[in-house]
């Protein structure tokens, strides 16, 4: 997210320019943060929900999925989303328009 925040500075420039105030900024990064981080989860939930069936199914062992441990996941994604997308988000919420619509 500091790459992207680092990447899309014109673009913060020219919200900022038109009338974004910083909480709509940091609304936005955080909420990416967030919802690449459930993204990332829900793709690494469902490759081990079916790489654990593949598994067992070649094997013949029985399989229990945790309705818990898939729950815990998805929370751990949003927090980790969090976590990582709040300093970005504060930092892209902070930039200068003038010097973030000349930056290159």
């Amino acid at each position: 997210m500091l790459v992207a925040v680092t990447e899309r500075t014109r673009e913060i420039g020219i919200r900022m320019a038109v009338g974004a105030t910083e909480e709509d900024v940091r609304r936005q990064f955080l909420i990416e943060a967030i919802v690449i981080g459930l993204l990332g989860g829900t793709i690494g939930i469902a490759f081990g929900i079916v790489s654990s069936l593949a598994v067992a199914h070649m094997l013949g062992w029985p399989i229990l999925i945790s309705l818990y441990a898939v729950v815990v996941s998805t929370l751990f994604a949003l927090a980790i989303g969090t976590f990582f997308g709040f300093y970005p988000a504060k930092r892209a919420s902070q930039l200068n328009p003038i010097e973030a619509l000349r930056y290159e």
